[in-house]
């Protein structure tokens, strides 16, 4: 099963167009510089929302600086990493349900730590003791058991028996996921959605996946990019997070993003000043989780690791909420493999 993933994101990596690659690599870089200066005394990240760490931002951004190549325990402040930030919560109790512990889990797998004893919790062990009675999807639905599936198999577990059943089961007939498994037709969202997909692909389930990307074809924008739900009264502007996670999707599948409406310049065109990334054009200014949702997209389009070093992990595995595969991390761990 790892050499598995570790082929199909090379494979997907290989399928975008070498001339993204330039065009895509400043955005990363100004992205990553933003995305330092907004690191907590604790190591940590604020989701923009309430001061202070938030172990939900600080885990997509662990997953980020690793999908440009980089190594999180080298972004320090005060001595502190992003992951002593994350031991702390973890430790405190503030991580809880399938879906926290699974963010977490992948972070610490990224970061190449170990998941079966990281602040004290076996991470696998508590993603699947939130699963709901008598079998089936895992915490709040569809969101938390795409996460939770991408979190067991990048740590080398199983998935239980009829998990990827019950996912599948919660499918619109559009092919689209709700966040919650809501069946009404209308419910789903782009965001659940790509992260359905890079589970189910991850699971082995390629074929599963293709009616979510009819859905990605049936909702995309003018410019290229997506929005969080289409039709939709709260407006369907394109935004940073939602097209990035279409944009991990779609790589993931093998989709060649030339033939998406460039995507990726939907995606660049909110990148503010500073290097951060807003939410929409209709909301500009600094976004911290815009662009840790970004910054993962922009790195599978790019040949090499930005400046600041390459990250030594066995596999960071196909990961959503900007947990994205990314070729330069997969290759390396197939060479490493190959080498042992």
């Amino acid at each position: 099963m790892l050499r598995r993933l570790v082929l199909v994101a090379a494979l997907a990596g290989s399928m975008l167009a070498p001339a993204s690659a330039a065009a895509q690599s400043e955005p990363l870089q100004a992205a990553l510089d933003w995305l330092r200066t907004q690191q907590q005394a604790d190591g940590g990240f604020s989701n923009g929302f309430v001061p202070g760490s938030d172990p939900g931002a600080t885990a997509d951004a662990v997953l980020a600086i690793a999908s440009a190549g980089q190594d999180a325990a080298q972004w320090t402040t005060g001595g502190n990493a992003p992951l002593d930030a994350l031991r702390v919560a973890v430790e405190s109790g503030a991580v809880t349900g399938a879906g926290g512990f699974a963010k977490v889990a992948l972070a610490v797998q990224a970061a190449g730590q170990d998941v079966r004893s990281f602040g004290g919790v076996d991470l696998p062990a508590a993603i699947l003791a939130d699963r709901k009675d008598g079998g089936g999807l895992f915490g709040g639905g569809p969101y938390d058991t795409a996460l939770a599936m991408q979190a067991l198999l990048a740590s080398g577990g199983a998935l239980p028996d009829g998990v990827i059943d019950s996912l599948l089961a919660t499918r619109l007939p559009d092919g689209a996921y709700a966040f919650n498994g809501d069946l009404t037709p209308g419910t789903g969202d782009s965001n659940t959605t790509a992260v359905v997909v890079l589970a189910l692909i991850a699971a082995g389930e390629v074929g599963a996946a293709a009616p979510s990307l009819e859905y990605f074809r049936s909702t995309q924008n003018e410019d290229g990019g997506w929005t969080y739900q289409k039709p939709s009264a709260f407006g369907e502007a394109t935004d940073a997070n939602s097209t990035a996670l279409v944009m991990q999707a779609l790589a993931a599948a093998g989709e060649d993003l030339a033939e998406w409406n460039d995507p990726a310049s939907a995606l660049v065109s909110l990148q503010q000043a500073s290097g951060a990334f807003a939410f929409n054009a209709g909301t500009p200014g600094d976004n911290l989780l815009a662009t840790v949702q970004a910054i993962p997209a922009l790195a599978s389009l790019t040949e090499g690791p930005a400046q600041g070093g390459s990250i030594s992990v066995p596999l960071l595995g196909l990961i959503g909420l900007g947990l994205v595969l990314v070729a330069v991390l997969a290759a390396a761990a197939l060479r490493r493999r190959s080498a042992g």
